[in-house]
């Protein structure tokens, strides 16, 4: 009976022990690989604005240079986010911010007025869903989503004549994207958009290149152009507003990929 004992105390030691009658088995060490890619980019646009905008009365030539936007610049801000999941679908969202602001004799072009003091504040908010497909050397993306429009205006002319305004809108938008690899560090990309709903018309057209420094940061280099006409209102009433510009102008800046 003792020698049955102490057999069974001997192969449980060397069990419990790991010895060679039976090893330890190792489990592989898998490593989780995210299904989401992001991509945050702050950026400095330097834009003019053209076209033709009317606050209560008839439509009068607009003509803004970046110039004079910067001069009359108060506060702004603008970046651009991305995520794309594994799966092609992704989703896109661009914010872009700027408060005007000036004083003295501005000069109405296409009239004999003069603006005393001028405040403007506009807002541009894009949503997309998006949808990309993968090239033999690049990808290309699919965009469907709204433009948000949020524009403030306050202007105090040459007569005891106060001129104000505050507009919100959404259009519709679809759209499109190429991105091609030029080499390992450059890529080169056009991007397009049409769309309407409150407004009559609007439409993006872009194109530009990225240096990759690293992997988790590109450098950005594009021009864009950003065109709307709107309109609302009964012209000669307090509700009229016009609003038919092209905002263009080349956009640099970083991107963060996480």
């Amino acid at each position: 009976m003792n020698k049955i004992v102490l057999s069974m105390a001997f192969f449980s030691s060397l069990l419990f022990a790991g010895g060679d009658i039976a090893p330890a088995v190792e489990e592989p060490v898998v490593e989780e690989v995210s299904t989401w890619d992001f991509e945050l980019s702050p950026y400095l646009a330097m834009s003019s604005i053209t076209g033709n905008s009317g606050v209560v009365t008839a439509a009068a030539p607009l003509d803004l240079p970046f110039d004079d936007i910067l001069d009359a610049l108060e506060f702004g801000v603008a970046a651009h986010f991305e995520a794309h999941h594994a799966n092609g679908w992704g989703l896109w969202i661009d914010y872009n911010y700027v408060s005007l602001g000036g004083t003295g004799d501005i000069p109405i072009p296409g009239t004999l007025r003069v603006l005393k003091e001028v405040d403007i504040k506009q807002a541009v908010f894009e949503g997309y869903g998006m949808y990309r497909q993968q090239l033999e050397n690049g990808t290309f993306d699919y965009m469907a989503g709204v433009r948000r429009w949020n524009l403030k205006l306050n202007a105090t002319l040459d007569t005891p004549d106060l001129r104000e305004t505050q507009n919100d809108w959404i259009d519709f938008v679809v759209g499109a994207r190429w991105t091609t690899n030029l080499s390992e560090n450059w890529k080169f990309y056009v991007r397009g958009d049409i769309g309407g709903g409150a407004s009559d018309f609007t439409a993006t057209a872009a194109g530009g290149v990225r240096y990759v420094i690293n992997e988790w940061l590109d450098f950005d280099v594009q021009y864009k152009a950003l065109w709307v006409d709107y309109e609302t209102g009964t012209l000669n009433t307090p509700d009229y507003f016009s609003y038919d510009t092209l905002s263009q102008g080349s956009i640099i800046g970083l991107n963060f990929k996480f």
